[in-house]
């Protein structure tokens, strides 16, 4: 018996940039290298990348985390195709407030 098993597919596609990131899991299209800010962050788990833009991700309901510059309101994204939590992203903008 042969299996047939249905193709991935992902909302977007980033054909047009030499150098894109993607899920580490399924592969889907994140970020265009170009959309990339920093590579200086440091998160919980490691180091962690900032970008302009991502697409095929999904965002958890925002909470406010302590991180190093002060308590920021964020929320945990995850590749839609897959569901692994890829990391977090700010939900506010503006400047952080002091923690007391």
């Amino acid at each position: 018996m042969v299996r047939i098993s249905k193709p991935k597919t992902f909302q977007a596609y980033l054909d047009d940039c030499h150098r894109r990131y993607s899920c580490a899991h399924c592969r889907a299209h994140l970020a265009n290298h170009d959309d990339l800010i920093s590579k200086s962050f440091q998160g919980s788990q490691g180091r962690a990348y900032l970008f302009n833009s991502v697409v095929n991700v999904g965002c958890g309901p925002a909470e406010e985390r302590v991180l190093l510059t002060g308590l920021h309101a964020v929320a945990d994204i995850h590749c839609e195709n897959c569901k692994t939590t890829l990391g977090w992203k700010y939900k506010k903008k503006g400047r952080p407030r002091d923690v007391r």
